[in-house]
């Protein structure tokens, strides 16, 4: 879910949270097409047949069985999450949400008129117990986290945090949102299954994209989940009058699943990302580590670094902008005031020349904010 940018000038912006166009494989989409089976409204769930192709490759990804019938197909994870909102939720209902989180999930959710409380996060994400008592004192109508490689911390739910996570609200029965965009942009070790895989009987769903993994612009995604969640998200107006979502956009993705190009692709994306973090890491280490303490996430396409000279994030931001470098502040992820010393910066989008042009711009302004 991000919103659309052009580079500007010699700006290395470091807030865009988009892969860089270099890491877009063109080429895949130039022997796929379409027949006239694609062309009409089709299943209210998607394709039967991406369904399958795509329920396989996710059971791999995964190491969890997923079932084609668990799946419906979206217009990338922004649509998911809207459906869900829109059949769940209506304005003034409270929606909870953990500290920090998606700028734009929030933006969306205040568009909607929902009440959005925040519950405190630790090093294995959102935070059990202070969920529990949320849902007691506000009776929610949703629940909404990023499980893997959080955006923007880089956090990782651990498996047994995830457990706690599905028990929790299937005792609640309080529908739980995950928003797995970064589930498959692991480094080293792959992360724990996502939350919709622990339980079929719990009220969980996944978002999923493929705008991180293999392209934005194709605008396609998919929702997991199963029992009745799934059902009345499928028997909305919306299918019910225009069929399945995206009929052409799967049609063109399904060989590239099935004939082991995406996992090809997928592969490489992963090194890339490594590489770049790895040199963004290192820069701010050996560079800023007086200025800035930053986290050195196992994934996804974000740092999460936080300034220890006493400095707010919006201070230092014009003066990188005037260095050629820019990042986005912490109080753009929540209301706390702990936030507004914490920026985010996003490795996916440039390449390593860049990212160390970057941090030599982003030590040149904040040496002169300091004098």
């Amino acid at each position: 879910m991000s919103t659309p940018v052009n580079k500007v000038d010699d700006l290395i912006n470091l807030g865009i949270g988009q892969p860089g166009p270099e890491l877009l494989p063109a080429g895949l989409f130039h022997s796929v097409s379409v027949n006239a089976s694609h062309l009409g409204y089709g299943d209210a769930a998607g394709d039967e047949g991406f369904r399958e192709t795509l329920a396989s490759w996710l059971s791999v990804e995964y190491g969890q069985t997923v079932l084609a019938d668990q799946l419906m197909v979206t217009c990338g994870s922004s649509n998911g999450l809207d459906m869900i909102c829109n059949q769940f939720a209506r304005p003034g209902d409270t929606l909870l949400v953990e500290e920090p989180t998606y700028f734009i999930a929030l933006k969306r959710f205040a568009d909607q008129g929902l009440n959005v409380v925040a519950i405190p996060m630790d090093q294995e994400g959102v935070q059990p117990g202070a969920l529990e008592e949320a849902i007691v004192q506000h009776n929610p109508a949703l629940i909404y986290t990023i499980p893997t490689f959080q955006n923007p911390t880089g956090i990782s739910q651990s498996s047994l945090r995830r457990q706690a996570l599905v028990e929790l609200v299937k005792r609640y029965q309080c529908p739980l949102i995950t928003d797995d965009v970064y589930q498959c942009l692991y480094f080293e070790q792959r992360p724990a299954p996502p939350l919709a895989c622990y339980d079929p009987e719990a009220p969980v769903l996944s978002i999923g994209s493929f705008s991180k993994i293999l392209a934005p612009g194709l605008r396609l995604g998919w929702i997991q989940g199963g029992g009745a969640l799934r059902l009345r998200l499928i028997d909305s107006p919306l299918l019910n009058s225009g069929g399945g979502l995206a009929p052409v956009t799967s049609a063109l993705v399904e060989p590239i699943i099935s004939g082991g190009q995406l996992s090809e692709h997928l592969f490489q994306l992963r090194q890339t990302l490594q590489v770049r973090r790895d040199c963004l890491h290192h820069c701010i280490e050996t560079r800023l580590a007086d200025r800035l303490q930053v986290n050195k996430p196992q994934g996804g396409y974000f740092l999460w670094a936080s300034r220890t000279d006493g400095g707010k994030a919006i201070d230092g931001l014009a003066a990188a902008k005037k260095a050629g470098v820019a990042f986005l502040g912490g109080t753009l992820f929540g209301s706390s005031p702990q936030l507004a010393t914490s920026i985010r910066l996003c490795f996916a989008r440039y390449g390593v020349c860049d990212l160390e042009r970057g941090c030599d711009r982003l030590v040149r302004a904040l040496d002169q904010e300091s004098r």
